[in-house]
């Protein structure tokens, strides 16, 4: 299978997306519909009109040799006509795989050599068509430094020839072999970013049909679970205690009021931290961590300022759970009035808050209470934020023993 596929790869059979193939030919159109290789409009889509236009350079040697009567004209056309039919296939030898690419390349700088007898070192001139085949034919990992070099060998045989053409020739090499290849690489470069932002875009709503699917599921299931509890309750005291309905119904209008908040902010995408939201995601993110969460089934009745800053609470220290701990487990305690977070990991070690636990005590203390961080015996940390006055009685929480040991 090994075999099959490095002889797929070196026959050019491997399909990729516009850009994304390493070893295509820079030079080869890939944002149209190509045309049937080895047609005359698959050569124009790959530019045959500028390797046209670039043939024009070689009829200045034999004009020259027929205005001097040159014996060697003949030998010079014939080559000249064989270096011409080359460069004028490179349109299509764009599509072939690399190694083919390399071989016309080779097969190319021979023809040039061979014309060493009737140019001698004059022979550089057409180094520039060296450079425009390098830029056109090879990835940029291979043109950016074959490039250099052979314009290092014009300008050094101009100047061992003191030859101020030729190291001019080598200077224009250079600017229109690294001209050529930067402007195709930058193209490539931009259809590799559209097509991602295409996957993003794409993954964007992907994962947004998760969260809203997530949120009705982990928000509005939880709340509406308490809905028809309470409900079930008011029935049951319609006879045995009439009185008490009239609070369990008022609750189930509270927490209906909150479920239509709760429906508009997922839908509309506009989220705000509330505690039964984060409890919901942080399960889902200490879960899907190797985390085991332990977290309230219940969630009393909270003003919505104080809902917001335990859900601020949560989102900080789950995430410093999941990022730092190195925990199997971790245990929220909520009460009315003080919320703790409590892991079993390797604890905080460093004594510096973060940026995060930082404007988290700051958020806690403008809404009169107090953030603390404390080491659990045996191993783990403890966030507690709590609301209560400072003369308000102690009230103690009995944590799990698999995170008190």
């Amino acid at each position: 299978m090994a075999r099959n596929s490095f002889f797929r790869a070196m026959a050019g059979s491997q399909s990729f997306g516009a850009g994304e193939d390493p070893n295509a030919a820079p030079g080869a159109r890939r944002d149209c519909e190509p045309a049937r290789r080895w047609t005359l409009r698959r050569a124009w889509q790959n530019g045959l009109w500028m390797y046209l236009l670039g043939l024009t350079f070689l009829l200045v040697p034999v004009i020259t040799m027929v205005q001097q009567n040159d014996p060697n004209l003949f030998w010079m056309s014939l080559l000249l006509g064989g270096l011409a039919l080359l460069y004028l296939l490179t349109p299509w030898v764009l599509d072939l795989p690399i190694w083919l690419r390399v071989i016309f390349l080779v097969v190319f700088v021979i023809v040039l050599l061979v014309m060493i007898p009737f140019m001698e070192y004059r022979l550089v001139y057409y180094g520039i068509y060296v450079t425009i085949l390098l830029a056109t034919l090879m990835p940029w990992r291979i043109s950016r430094a074959t490039i250099p070099f052979v314009v290092v060998l014009i300008v050094g045989t101009g100047a061992l020839f003191q030859d101020m053409a030729a190291v001019i020739i080598g200077a224009t090499a250079m600017v229109i072999g690294f001209s050529i290849a930067l402007g195709i690489e930058n193209s490539r470069i931009e259809r590799r970013l559209m097509l991602a932002e295409q996957r993003v875009a794409g993954l964007a709503v992907v994962a947004e049909r998760e969260r809203i699917s997530r949120d009705l599921h982990d928000i509005l299931g939880h709340s509406l679970t308490a809905i028809s509890i309470k409900a079930g309750l008011a029935r049951r005291l319609l006879t045995a205690d009439p009185a008490a309905v009239g609070p369990q119904i008022a609750e189930v209008e509270q927490l209906a009021r909150q479920v239509l908040t709760d429906l508009r902010s997922t839908v509309s995408g506009i989220r705000e931290v509330r505690l039964a939201t984060e409890l919901a995601s942080s399960r889902s993110v200490l879960a899907a961590a190797g985390i085991k969460p332990e977290l309230p089934i219940a969630v009393p009745l909270l003003p919505d300022p104080i809902s917001e800053l335990f859900g601020y609470v949560v989102r900080e220290a789950v995430t410093n759970v999941v990022r730092h701990s190195e925990a199997s487990r971790c245990v929220i305690l909520l009460d009315s009035d003080r919320i703790r977070v409590v892991d079993d990991g390797i604890g905080h070690r460093s004594g510096r808050l973060g940026s995060g636990l930082t404007g988290l005590t700051e958020r806690v203390r403008a809404a009169g209470g107090r953030l603390t961080i404390e080491p659990v015996p045996g191993g783990g940390t403890t966030i507690i934020a709590d609301l209560r006055s400072p003369d308000a009685p102690a009230r103690e929480t009995t944590l799990p023993q698999e995170v008190r040991t």
